[in-house]
């Protein structure tokens, strides 16, 4: 049996619920190095992030890897080494390939399938590494054994990638995410190390009704259609639709359109969502926040930091540039 690496829970610093604020990094430190990459994962662990994000999908022999998608073409050369294995709708799905054949794949910052330019062309150049995909524990491994080596402990930040999806292929991420997670010590009683984030509310409330997750759990309210399991997310960012939520999560993630806006004057306004949020009893979380992808009449990255944590009040942002996040909450004196 594979040693598992101390989580040293009772000694660990990670800032917990309606404590003190917290900078999630999104993708690892994305804004610099290629998303989900393990040098962008070691990268934000040195700047100071608090937790690391994992999205995660299943292969075709049902193994957890880290992936943004549960497309292939946007990170990887799959339509190079297997043009055969594309859907009739011409994308490549991870869930298709074993996970021997998506070790093959060489991956590197996100483009467009279509045109084959980079979507962020002033984030790290395509021609400049690639690196090959990893599998959830392979990055669960990594970030315990940072914490090991450094004595500074820095959490999982897990997302559950479209589980409708996977359940009509057949598959249950969720219980698999769990199992996986379970193992290697998250999600006991008292556990801060780990959060569990998804778009569907049915499978946050899987991880707490039927798994018996004792972790924490936040719920993703982005804007437009509702989630592929009926999740509205108007209705949930309601003060009524936030106490339902709080009956079985610690917090919510908005957008940080639901939270602050701007007017054409550069004039920042509040919403009531985090005061009502905090009203349930919930933390939150906002972002991401993007030095290159402003909010509309968003001044800079600095006037992002103080619109969410000192107009409107959050608690945590998840940041694709944790370093620039860590040092403005250092600067305002509120860590």
């Amino acid at each position: 049996m594979r040693r598992l690496i101390p989580l040293f829970l009772g000694l660990c610093t990670l800032v917990s619920p309606a404590a003190e604020r917290a900078v999630f990094a999104h993708r690892g430190a994305s804004g610099y190095l290629p998303e989900h990459s393990f040098p962008a994962k070691a990268m934000a662990h040195a700047q100071g992030a608090d937790f690391l994000e994992q999205d995660v999908v299943l292969t075709k022999d049902e193994v957890p890897i880290v992936l943004h998608d549960i497309h292939l073409d946007t990170t990887t050369d799959v339509a190079k080494r297997f043009p055969d294995r594309k859907r009739s709708d011409g994308r490549y799905y991870a869930i298709d390939f074993t996970l021997a054949e998506i070790k093959q794949l060489s991956a590197t910052q996100r483009f467009d399938p279509k045109t084959g330019k980079a979507v962020l062309p002033k984030r790290f150049p395509l021609d400049g590494y690639s690196y090959p995909l990893h599998t959830l524990e392979e990055e669960i491994r990594f970030i315990q054994g940072l914490n090991f080596s450094t004595g500074r402990t820095t959490g999982l930040f897990t997302e559950i990638k479209q589980p409708t999806f996977h359940a009509k292929e057949g598959r249950d991420i969720a219980r698999i995410v769990y199992d996986l997670l379970r193992r290697y010590g998250y999600g006991q009683e008292g556990d801060k190390g780990c959060w569990i984030q998804c778009f569907e509310q049915s499978t946050l409330r899987r991880f707490r009704e039927e798994f018996g997750w004792k972790g924490q759990l936040m719920m993703i309210l982005t804007v437009g259609k509702p989630g592929a399991d009926g999740s509205d997310y108007d209705q949930l960012s309601t003060p009524a639709g936030l106490q339902s939520l709080a009956g079985f999560v610690n917090a919510v993630f908005p957008n940080s359109s639901r939270v602050v806006s701007w007017d054409k004057s550069g004039e920042v306004r509040a919403s009531s969502f985090t005061s009502d949020a905090h009203a349930a009893g919930l933390w939150i979380c906002s972002g991401v926040v993007n030095r290159d992808a402003l909010p509309e009449n968003c001044p800079s990255v600095e006037a992002l930091h103080a619109a969410l944590f000192e107009t409107a009040g959050v608690d945590a942002v998840c940041s694709d540039f944790p370093d620039l996040s860590v040092q403005w909450i250092k600067e305002h004196a509120v860590r």
